[in-house]
């Protein structure tokens, strides 16, 4: 009752989102002639593709070591990227929690034990959030809160709003089911040395997968869209670019965090630069990410078994 309850909170996020998000955009005359080079375009687009293929390689990486600390033993990096990259897929069809099913399932056929996949999962959640909320704070803290404020103060914040909840009732529910039972005595090892070890791995790799997208973001606005950026509003975009990532990778209902993403980098980013070419520029580094994980996809498909 109560994960259904949550999935539904999910769904409300995610049509709230979309609902601001087309207000927004109905509102605006996007303009793609205000690219600067269609050719450059199209040339920066594709190699930021193959940059994310390589961050979903990287980020298969961060969840061997956590399988591999959970299990206590070592794991074919070939085996995890098998089951990564393709569940990766599934948070596009219907939504995002799916590929954390995906991962279950695919996992399950390798000899996998569910509940270490599901706490493996649970680790990179809150590994993300933590190195996410750390990274905000660092690059662009008084920046950053000026902005919120600002949007803390307009009728859209109802939307920051729902999803704060939301966060609350699930890190509460994953609480309740990780002190429940014989789970502490039988993942002890999550309160050792060792852990906090894999934390600061985990905080490593992490900070690689969610401040190479925001450089990514940073050269549609420079490259693309030919703007000049300065190094705080680079720093600005890269933190917008982490919130909104998070916010999309938390969400449930939300496929591939579509709409809540989007979201926030408006309403983030519209006060430094006209919301038309905010939106712009979330759609192009969107297509971008979706092509890099359908490359990675593909790649490991046609990959022959061992």
């Amino acid at each position: 009752m109560k994960t259904k309850l949550l999935k539904y909170v999910g769904y409300g996020v995610t049509v709230a989102a979309f609902a601001f998000l087309a207000r927004s955009v109905a509102s605006m005359h996007l303009d793609f002639s205000r690219l600067i080079n269609p050719f450059a375009a199209v040339s920066c687009g594709l190699i930021l593709s193959l940059g994310y293929a390589g961050i979903v390689y990287l980020s298969a990486y961060a969840w061997k070591m956590v399988l591999e600390f959970i299990r206590g033993s070592k794991i074919s990096y070939r085996d995890v990227t098998g089951v990564y990259i393709k569940a990766n897929l599934g948070k596009y069809f219907p939504g995002n929690v799916m590929h954390f099913a995906g991962r279950n399932l695919l996992a399950g056929k390798l000899g996998f034990k569910q509940m270490d996949v599901t706490f493996s999962s649970a680790v990179e959640v809150l590994a993300l959030i933590a190195t996410a909320v750390i990274w905000s704070i660092l690059l662009a803290l008084q920046r950053f809160t000026s902005i919120l404020g600002n949007i803390l103060n307009r009728t859209d914040a109802a939307v920051f709003g729902v999803i704060a909840a939301f966060l609350f009732g699930a890190a509460v529910l994953g609480w309740a089911a990780i002190t429940k039972g014989s789970y502490l005595q039988k993942y002890r090892r999550f309160f050792t040395r060792g852990f906090l070890k894999l934390l600061g791995k985990l905080f490593s790799v992490y900070s690689l997968t969610l401040i190479i997208p925001g450089i990514f973001l940073v050269m549609i606005f420079a490259l693309v869209l030919g703007f000049q950026v300065t190094p705080q509003n680079a720093l600005v975009i890269i933190s917008a670019y982490i919130i909104s990532w998070v916010a999309g990778f938390i969400v449930p209902g939300a496929p591939g965090g579509m709409g809540v993403r989007e979201s926030v980098l408006l309403l983030v980013l519209g006060p430094m630069y006209s919301g038309d070419l905010a939106v712009l520029a979330a759609i192009l580094h969107r297509l971008a990410s979706m092509l890099g994980d359908a490359a990675a996809f593909l790649v490991e498909s046609g990959r022959r078994p061992k």
